[in-house]
């Protein structure tokens, strides 16, 4: 499992963090560039690689700060008086999407530089600038997946650990 796993991360080594998106509380982090095009012909700028993650991270900057996946039921940070009406749900409306948005945009080039594959399917990702990403899943509260890595590039790349363990296709 551990040299499956080293080989499916090695894909995303040396490709820059380029941007995050979220859908609920799924985070996505996307490396490298490609586009997508959707069943109505929508072009969209996805990731060459896509983690989504679907169990507690951390993302741990090198300047001693941290970004938790439970920030996002946080409020973000404006300036003057915050609006009354505070949904976590809509994207960009809550800290963490504030916080990693503020990351990939101050960090143009934030490449992966290493990956260490840990108990309990859990991964830590190394950036050149020493910030790492760390995901620990939870197996007390087990998930159909914790977190998934996928290519964008159509060809059928992905591997996934969830509650039945390991999922691969190529």
């Amino acid at each position: 499992m551990q040299e499956q796993l080293q080989a499916a991360f090695d894909k995303i080594k040396g490709l820059p963090l380029t941007k995050t998106t979220r859908r609920e509380l799924v985070q996505y982090f996307h490396f490298g560039k490609t586009n997508y095009t959707t069943p109505q012909g929508l072009i969209l700028d996805v990731g060459l690689y896509t983690l989504a993650v679907n169990c507690p991270w951390t993302f741990e900057l090198a300047k001693g700060e941290t970004i938790k996946h439970s920030e996002v039921f946080m409020r973000k940070r404006e300036p003057g008086l915050p609006s009354p009406k505070f949904d976590w749900k809509v994207p960009g409306a809550n800290l963490r999407d504030q916080r990693l948005q503020g990351v990939v945009i101050s960090s143009q080039g934030l490449a992966i530089e290493s990956s260490e594959i840990r108990d309990a399917y859990g991964i830590a990702l190394t950036f050149v600038n020493g910030d790492r990403l760390v995901l620990a899943p939870d197996l007390g509260k087990p998930q159909e997946e914790y977190w998934q890595l996928f290519s964008n590039s159509g060809d059928g790349f992905r591997i996934g650990a969830g509650a039945t363990g390991i999922v691969e296709s190529k």
